[in-house]
C-alpha cells in the first residue's frame, strides 16, 4: 500500500477464472494484494453474471479507514455480497446515535466501530506503570462502563449487528520481556479490560460483539499488520497485508448475516483424513501420527475435532470399502476422529454428489449448509458442477497447509455457543437410534408411545435468548414465516409485555434433543394475537412435537383471555413441508397465506393427538401453563 508490490502468485489465473468460486480458489491460500491487483480482481468479479446478495455496512471510526474501502468491496464480492458502504465522518462515533445522522438513514445490517484504546480513556495512551493498582482498577471499570453506555445508545439507534474493535497497540509492552512476569503487566491489564468488556456485552447488549484484532497481530506480527509511515502521515494504521486481513476478518460477520453458517463438513478419507490409500497400504501403512507427514493429518483432525465440539457436524464421504475405513476409525492408534465423531457416513463407490445428497437427506440439512474437503481435483470438480450450492474447499497445494484449509471460511464462525451446539453430534446419534426403533415398531403410534417423550415448555425464559435467536436464524424447513431475529430483537420481545416468547425442549428414552422449538406471539396484551414465528428444528420432525407445543401455546393464550389468534404461512424455497400446518391444526384460511382461529370455539378437537408429556420450565421465566 505504501510502496509498489509485485503481483502475487495466482493473480493471472484468478483473473482468467470463469466464476467467483474458481477465482477464490486460485487466491487460496491468501497472499497480500496491492490496491492495483484488488482493482483488477474487483472488476473481474463484477463481470460475473451470478447474482449477489446486497448488504449494508456502516463504519464508525476515530482513525482513518478510507483505504480499507477497496478491500471491503473486494472481499465482499469474493463472498457473493454487493456492499453498500457508509463511512461516518472521521471522529463521529457516538453522534451517529442521533436519528438524524447518516447511520439511521443507511440502516446497516452490520456496523463496525473502529476505536483506539485512548478513546476509552485518554490515560490509556500514556504509560500505565505510573498508576497504582487501585487506579488501574478504577480506570478499567470506568472505561468499560463508559464504552458499554455508548454502545447501548448505538444499539438503540440501529437494529443490525454491531462489532466493536480496538486498534492493536502500536508499541511493544512497556516493560519489555519482563512484562510477562510483572505483577502490574501491561499486557495483563489490557487482557483483563477486554475480558471485562466482553462479559458486559454478553450480559447486557445482545447483538453487540467485541472482536479482538490482537488476534491478527498473532497471525501477521505487529510490523506485518501495521504501517508506521501511514499512521504518522495520515492516521491510517494498516499495511497492505493488514488492510486486507482486517477487511476479510470483519466481513465474516456480514457473510454470516447474509448466508448463514455452514452446518456440516463432509470429508474424504484417503489422503485427506490420513496420508495414503487404506485399501492398498492397509491401516498400518498410512501416514498418520507423530512423524511427518503423519503429523499434518493428525493436526488436521485436531482442527476438525475442535469444530465438531463447537457444533459443526462432521460427515464421512469417501469412495472406499467401508470395512477398510472402519478398521482405521476403530483401530488406528493415532486416529483422533472415531465413528462417534461423525454424524453420518457414506462410504461406497457412488458419485460424491449423490452421496452428499444422501447425507443432506439423512441429516435433514440443506446442501447449502455443507462444505466438502477432498484431495481429488476430479471429485471437487464433479461436486462443484453438480451441486454449486455446496462449499467446495480448495485443497492446499502444500501439504503443511492442510490443517489451516478451513480457516478462510467465514461461515464456520460462530456468534454464540449453546449447550445444543456442544452436543449436536450426540443429538444426531440419538436420532439414528430413534429411527432404528421406528423401523421395528408395528406402527407410528406404537413407536411414538415407546419413545416416552417429555416436552419442557417455557415462556419468556431470558436464559434461552441466545438459542432462540440462533433457531430463528438457522431453521428453514419447519418454519412458518422464516423471519430472522438477532439477540437484540429477541431481548426487546422478552422485555415487551405485548409479546410472548415461548420455547420447548424435547427428551425421550434416547436422550435430550435440547431446545428445539420457538413461538413468538405479538399482541398478547390485547384480545387478539398473531403468531409471528412458529418453528421447530428439523431434528425432531416426525414426532408430533409441533402439535403438542401448539396445544400448550393456545391453552396459554386462551387462559389469558384472548379471543382470536391470527397466523401466517410465508412460503420459501425450503418450507413446503409446513404449507398445510395451520389448516391441519384447526385454523381457517382468511386470505392467501393468512389464517385465523377462534379461541372461543371447539378448537381443541381439531388438534392432532401427540403422546407427549408436557412440563413447565423451572427457571429463567415463569414457564407456567
Amino acid at each position: 500500500m505504501s510502496r509498489a508490490e509485485p503481483s502475487p502468485p495466482g493473480l493471472d489465473a484468478a483473473l482468467a477464472a470463469p466464476d467467483r468460486a474458481a477465482l477464490r480458489a486460485e487466491l487460496a491460500p491468501r497472499t497480500p494484494l496491492a490496491p492495483a491487483a484488488v482493482a483488477r480482481l474487483t472488476q473481474r468479479l463484477r463481470g460475473f453474471a451470478a447474482p449477489r446478495t446486497p448488504l449494508r455496512l456502516a463504519v464508525l471510526r476515530t482513525y482513518t479507514t478510507e483505504l480499507l474501502r477497496p478491500y471491503w468491496i473486494f472481499e465482499a464480492l469474493l463472498e457473493g455480497l454487493e456492499l453498500e458502504l457508509y463511512e461516518a465522518p472521521y471522529g463521529s462515533v457516538w453522534t451517529e446515535t442521533d436519528p438524524r445522522a447518516g447511520l439511521a438513514a443507511h440502516r446497516p445490517e452490520l456496523t463496525v466501530v473502529c476505536l483506539r484504546w485512548e478513546d476509552l480513556d485518554p490515560r490509556l495512551a500514556a504509560p500505565l506503570q505510573g498508576l497504582a493498582a487501585d487506579e488501574r482498577r478504577a480506570l478499567a471499570d470506568a472505561a468499560v462502563a463508559q464504552l458499554s453506555g455508548g454502545l447501548a445508545a448505538l444499539r438503540a439507534a440501529t437494529p443490525g449487528t454491531i462489532v466493536l474493535t480496538l486498534l492493536p497497540h502500536r508499541f511493544a509492552a512497556e516493560l519489555g520481556a519482563y512484562d510477562a512476569m510483572a505483577e502490574h503487566s501491561e499486557a495483563g491489564f489490557r487482557a483483563d479490560l477486554k475480558r471485562a468488556l466482553a462479559a458486559r456485552l454478553r450480559a447486557e447488549l445482545p447483538g453487540v460483539y467485541f472482536d479482538d484484532l490482537d488476534a491478527l497481530i498473532e497471525q501477521h506480527g505487529r510490523a506485518g499488520l501495521l504501517d508506521r509511515r501511514l499512521w504518522q502521515t495520515s492516521r491510517f494504521p494498516f499495511s497492505t497485508a493488514g488492510a486486507q486481513a482486517v477487511a476479510r476478518h470483519l466481513l465474516r460477520y456480514a457473510v454470516l448475516a447474509a448466508r448463514g453458517p455452514l452446518k456440516c463438513i463432509a470429508l474424504d478419507a484417503d489422503n485427506t483424513l490420513w496420508g495414503g490409500v487404506v485399501g492398498e497400504d492397509g491401516p498400518d501403512g498410512l501416514a498418520l501420527g507423530p512423524e511427518y507427514p503423519g503429523t499434518v493429518y493428525a493436526d488436521f483432525q485436531r482442527r476438525l475435532l475442535a469444530l465438531q465440539q463447537r457444533g459443526v457436524l462432521l460427515a464421512l464421504c469417501s469412495k472406499n470399502n467401508l470395512d477398510d475405513v472402519r478398521a482405521v476409525l476403530r483401530g488406528h492408534p493415532h486416529q483422533l476422529l472415531r465413528e462417534a465423531h461423525f454424524a453420518a457416513m457414506r462410504v461406497n463407490w457412488e458419485p460424491k454428489s449423490a452421496n452428499l445428497r444422501a447425507l443432506a437427506a439423512e441429516l435433514n440439512l440443506g446442501l447449502d449448509a455443507f462444505a466438502l474437503v477432498d484431495d481429488s481435483p476430479h471429485e471437487r470438480a464433479e461436486v462443484a458442477a453438480a451441486l454449486p450450492m455446496v462449499e467446495v474447499v480448495p485443497f492446499p497445494a502444500q501439504l503443511v497447509d492442510l490443517p489451516h484449509c478451513l480457516d478462510e471460511l467465514p461461515r464456520l464462525e460462530i456468534l454464540a455457543l449453546t449447550d445444543e451446539d456442544r452436543r449436536r453430534t450426540a443429538l444426531y446419534a440419538g436420532e439414528r437410534a430413534r429411527q432404528a426403533a421406528a423401523g421395528q415398531a408395528g406402527n407410528v403410534d406404537d413407536w411414538l408411545r415407546s419413545l416416552g417423550m417429555v416436552m419442557t415448555v417455557g415462556a419468556d425464559v431470558s436464559r434461552h435468548l441466545a438459542r432462540i435467536a440462533q433457531l430463528t436464524q438457522k431453521t428453514n424447513q419447519f418454519n412458518l414465516t422464516t423471519r430472522r431475529y438477532g439477540e437484540d430483537a429477541v431481548r426487546r420481545m422478552l422485555d415487551d409485555p405485548d409479546w410472548l416468547v415461548a420455547d420447548f425442549s424435547l427428551a425421550d428414552v434416547y436422550g435430550d434433543s435440547g431446545l428445539v422449538g420457538v413461538a413468538l406471539v405479538r399482541g398478547v396484551a390485547g384480545a387478539e394475537a398473531e403468531i409471528d414465528t412458529f418453528l421447530m428444528s428439523c431434528r425432531v420432525i416426525g414426532r408430533r412435537a409441533e402439535s403438542a407445543f401448539l396445544a400448550w401455546l393456545l391453552e396459554r393464550l386462551a387462559a389469558r383471555g384472548l379471543r382470536r389468534v391470527e397466523a401466517q404461512y410465508v412460503e420459501t424455497a425450503k418450507n413446503a413441508l409446513v404449507r398445510e400446518f395451520w389448516s391441519a391444526h384447526g385454523f381457517s384460511a382468511v386470505a392467501p397465506g393468512r389464517f385465523s382461529l377462534d379461541l372461543n370455539g371447539d378448537w381443541r378437537a381439531a388438534l392432532p393427538a401427540a403422546p407427549i408429556e408436557v412440563r413447565a420450565s423451572n427457571g429463567g421465566g415463569d414457564g407456567s401453563l
